[in-house]
């Protein structure tokens, strides 16, 4: 897939999920979306026809053909870096645009992609406690109900549905921002380092992209319970009596307790009227403890930071129903060999999009944990 299919996939999706968008809910505009999806097709076709001449152009073999050697995308990040020119296989997998401030923008290449997303799984992230939703658009809505769900309609064979029972839908929107971080390389990278560009990347950007991602969640899960006031929780019994009364079971299916280290260890120490600890160990992870059943994801205090110098966060209950992180999908970088030049370095600059959206919040409490 070249550049240019590469860019006609990213408008037709857009103008999909922009379609989509206005002919669902309460507000809607038929006339709109279908002019919408009217581009939408002739966007396609230009990429059919893009698709097929590629196809054919396989087809193709010059009488005395030449083997354009592909190189892994380490060895593509590399040459960028080092200022070597790219190839023409290369520049359409990697050049995404130019801009007049930062020049040409690249993608991160699919296999160094892989590489970032299996090193993030070696820190913890608060992606894993709310739903990752991937998108190429860059805005885009969703509809949800704006009430409890109250059963299905009864009515005759033939008959109308009554609008008046029907459920009210809210639309709720999302712009992906765009968040970056400055690499130094060092000018003496050569070849295909995969070992030394991971660490850098490690060292500059994922650390610090698992930070910031972290940071949002857990200020868009606390906006959306009660305004932001938590619920004061004084006993480890106060917190059982909320799980037990506040939630609904079914947010229970798939729930969890979130707190910080301070949380952690206020419930870590708490001992029923017999002396037993009140945490029970995960029998599927010897490392995990429950309560009520459901397990203790613990943040470090520096990302989840106590609420004051008596009193930890806690969320408890279904967070992957109450809030979602839309994952632009594309990681981008650029660079600059003018930056660094005294320090005979280069710098790297990647960047990743995402936005985060309120969901069911009624599927979570957000909590204070603390006696005084």
């Amino acid at each position: 897939m070249n550049k240019r299919m590469r860019e006609l996939q990213t408008e037709i999706m857009t103008k999909v999920t922009a379609a989509k968008s206005l002919s669902e809910g309460e507000t809607k505009d038929l006339t709109q979306a279908e002019a919408l999806l009217d581009e939408a097709d002739t966007l396609k076709k230009e990429f059919d026809a893009l698709a097929r001449v590629e196809k054919l152009e396989k087809l193709a073999v010059p009488d005395t053909p030449t083997v354009e050697k592909s190189s892994s995308g380490f060895e593509m990040l590399s040459k960028v870096i080092s200022g070597k020119s790219l190839n023409d296989t290369e520049k359409a997998a990697l050049i995404t645009g130019t801009d007049a401030i930062n020049g040409e923008n690249y993608l991160i290449p699919e296999d160094v992609k892989l590489e970032i997303n299996e090193l993030r799984q070696t820190y913890i992230s608060a992606r894993d406690i709310v739903t990752v939703v991937p998108t190429f658009a860059l805005t885009g809505s969703e509809n949800y109900e704006a009430q409890a769900p109250t059963g299905l309609i009864a009515f005759d064979d033939g008959a109308n549905i009554p609008d008046a029972a029907l459920p009210k839908f809210i639309r709720k929107a999302f712009t992906i921002g765009w968040y970056g971080s400055l690499i130094p390389i060092s000018n003496i990278l050569i070849g295909a380092e995969k070992a030394s560009l991971m660490s850098y990347l490690n060292r500059w950007f994922i650390k610090n992209a698992i930070i910031t991602e972290n940071s949002a969640i857990f200020a868009k899960l606390k906006a959306g319970y009660n305004s932001g006031t938590p619920l004061g929780i004084k006993t480890w019994q106060e917190l059982k009596g909320s799980i037990n009364e506040d939630l609904d079971p079914s947010c229970l299916l798939n729930g969890m307790i979130v707190t910080n280290q301070t949380g952690f260890n206020f419930l870590d120490m708490a001992m029923d009227d017999m002396g037993r600890p009140i945490l029970q160990p995960d029998p599927s992870n010897a490392t995990k403890k429950l309560f009520q059943g459901l397990p203790i994801k613990v943040f470090p205090n520096a990302q989840l930071p106590n609420i004051d110098e008596d009193h930890s966060p806690v969320f408890y209950g279904d967070t992957k129903a109450g809030c979602k992180f839309i994952e632009y999908q594309n990681l981008q970088f650029a660079y600059s060999e003018h930056y660094g030049f005294g320090k005979n370095q280069n710098y790297l600059r990647v960047i990743e999009g995402f936005d985060l959206m309120d969901a069911d919040t009624s599927a979570y409490i957000y909590g204070s944990l603390g006696t005084e």
